[in-house]
């Protein structure tokens, strides 16, 4: 499926279903200040929603403070791990990809220590 393809069969969607659609900025708005955000690992990684959170941020930079990224594995883009994020975000990979390496390496990133079992103590509110 080509480009206009794929922005036809947006249209479409997006006129067949409006109550599926809104916009970014209505979205995003649900987030505050230290919530945690789980995002899609390996292949499931959503790379145009990780965008538009980054241009969310990039547009209302005092949006977010301290807005956990929370990922098992990173493939792909991870731009909240740049350091002009770090007041926005603070990002937690139980594995480190390519990508999230440097940021790790530096100290300006988290990896916990646990096994795949213990993950949903993870995100559990005490």
């Amino acid at each position: 499926m080509d480009t206009g393809e794929k922005g036809k069969w947006l249209d479409e969607m997006k006129g067949a279903f409006p109550e599926k659609f809104a916009s970014e900025h209505k979205i995003f708005g649900h987030i505050h200040a230290g919530d945690r955000i789980f995002i899609g690992s390996g292949c499931g990684e959503p790379q145009y929603l990780i965008r538009a959170l980054i241009r969310y941020v990039e547009s209302e930079p005092k949006a977010f403070f301290d807005t956990e990224v929370v990922h098992v594995y990173s493939f792909g883009i991870a731009p909240y791990t740049d350091d002009k994020f770090k007041q926005n975000f603070r990002h937690t990979s139980f594995f480190i990809g390519s990508n999230t390496r440097d940021p790790i390496n530096r100290g300006l990133r988290i990896i916990p220590r646990s096994f795949y079992r213990k993950f949903p103590i993870f995100f559990i509110e005490a």
